[in-house]
């Protein structure tokens, strides 16, 4: 009976305002028909083909799907989340259910080989510019998310920049996407803070709200993060795979001693005290690259600027190398693939894929503007290149903000101690200008009252920080 069934493979999805979620599809095995009971075999949902058809270029319905074309199926489902890509739809779902239900036959085992499932690896907050502009923002996010399935945001607070949403991406191209649209599509002026990516973190005690809370455990099992958990603590990849089954409750229940005092962090303001982290892990990367063999030095010497582990090495031809190295993605997500064009001259190619999670020395790094902490603007780096990078990142502030009226201090600190420090210079304006030839006190009292204006100023402005120093300021 399953060699007779209706297969289909999701390849593309968009959202019609009229028809809702419409899946294209291309026909592996049998044919579809109009009010077919169809299953999502991966998203394990069950729907009817309300519409189906070709394209002629515009949808133009059909009585039936055959194999081996390219088609498209309105599934009336409201939200392209629930049709992932690459997912595998079969026909005759009661028939079906029902045969596998007597012969205990699971039905994962009819899906079409090759499905994976869309994960979001970088993190950013997105503020608006303008604090009324917070419900359109809103707004916005919800309408992009309709036609893309890949972006995922919820809302925070700070105590800096009031309300934001923290919103993760595929990678930094996808970021760019998103913002463009939102200022093309929506008229939305936004800033986008600091990118960053996963980390899972240990805490030294179990006294944080999050612990007590159970959410910190509810949030590892929702999601796949707790896999990489359980290969760390030497549990073996055969039963980490068997734990696809399982509820949240019996991942919880099962591996709750090992995964009580773990967290997941995507921003670090949600880390406030460093004293708290025991043990920090990174997303690593294996990065494939193929290059032309001129040009094997500069590759090396960008990669060495990056944490690299060389894996292997590989000539393809006389002409053409492929190494394929480990870097830790926080490295790599920014400006790594622009260096590595120009580097070769554009005739580099790269292509990268998640390896593991690992252990780090990393510490967290504090900004302070004019003596205020700024939690969009911390990060995290290593402690075998904080050494230099604490001034370098003071100094390329100082370089990207603009000037005030006032003197302001950057700050950089770990642990609430001090490192670094520059100070940006007031704008100045000569008050003593029209007082040519007149008395010395006179000149001092004009002096006196600006400097006076101007610690005002000081205590009831803020600093204004521009948009694009956020990304400025993880580029190398």
């Amino acid at each position: 009976m399953l060699e007779n069934i209706s297969k289909a493979l999701i390849f593309d999805c968009v959202y019609d305002p009229y028809k809702w979620v419409v899946a294209y599809v291309k026909i592996i095995q049998w044919s579809f028909k109009t009010w077919d009971n169809l299953y999502l075999i991966h998203s394990e949902i069950s729907l009817q083909a309300t519409e189906v058809g070709y394209f002629s270029p515009e949808y133009t319905k059909d009585s039936q799907l055959t194999k081996w074309q390219i088609w498209y199926i309105v599934t009336w489902l409201k939200s392209v989340r629930d049709a992932q890509i690459w997912d595998t739809i079969i026909g005759d779902y009661q028939k079906i259910k029902k045969f596998t239900e007597e012969k205990s036959y699971n039905l994962q085992s009819l899906a079409v080989p090759g499905f994976k499932k869309s994960k979001p690896f970088v993190y950013a907050g997105v503020y608006p510019i303008e604090t009324p502009d917070y419900d359109k923002l809103k707004d916005s996010l919800e309408k992009l998310s309709l036609n893309d399935s890949s972006i995922e945001y919820s809302m925070e607070d700070s105590k800096a920049l009031w309300l934001w949403f923290r919103c993760g991406f595929l990678w930094m191209l996808h970021m760019d996407i998103i913002k463009e649209r939102l200022s093309r599509e929506f008229d939305l002026e936004t800033i986008f803070t600091t990118p960053t990516v996963v980390y899972l973190v240990k805490s030294k005690t179990p006294a944080l709200d999050k612990i007590k809370s159970w959410a910190n455990v509810t949030e590892l099992a929702k999601t796949w993060y707790y896999r990489p958990i359980l290969l760390i603590n030497w549990i073996s990849q055969e039963e980490v795979d068997q734990t696809k089954d399982f509820s949240i409750w019996e991942i919880i229940e099962k591996y709750w001693n090992i995964l009580k005092l773990r967290m997941i962090v995507k921003a670090w303001s949600d880390i406030e005290e460093q004293w708290i982290i025991d043990e920090i892990y990174e997303p690593i990367w294996e990065v494939e690259i193929v290059w032309p063999q001129e040009y094997t030095g500069e590759i090396m010497s960008l990669c060495q600027s990056y944490r690299w582990e060389m894996q292997n090495m590989e000539h393809i031809d006389q002409t053409r190398v492929v190494r394929k190295y480990l870097l830790p993605m926080w490295e790599i997500i920014v400006d790594f693939y622009d260096r590595l064009k120009s580097a070769t001259k554009w005739y580099a190619t790269m292509n990268y894929e998640f390896k593991r999670y690992q252990k780090s020395d990393l510490v967290k790094l504090d900004i302070y503007l004019n003596w205020e902490k700024i939690e969009a603007l911390s990060m995290i780096i290593h402690k075998d290149n904080s050494a230099y990078q604490w001034r370098d990142i003071v100094k390329k502030l100082k370089e990207l903000i603009p000037r005030h009226m006032f003197v302001i201090p950057i700050q950089a600190g770990i642990w609430n101690k001090m490192i670094a420090r520059e100070n940006i210079s007031a704008l100045k304006k000569d008050v003593i200008a029209k007082c040519y030839g007149w008395d010395i006190s006179r000149k001092r009292k004009l002096l006196q009252k600006q400097k006076e204006w101007k610690k005002k100023m000081k205590a009831m402005w803020s600093v204004n920080v521009p948009s694009d120093v956020f990304i400025k300021m993880v580029t190398k």
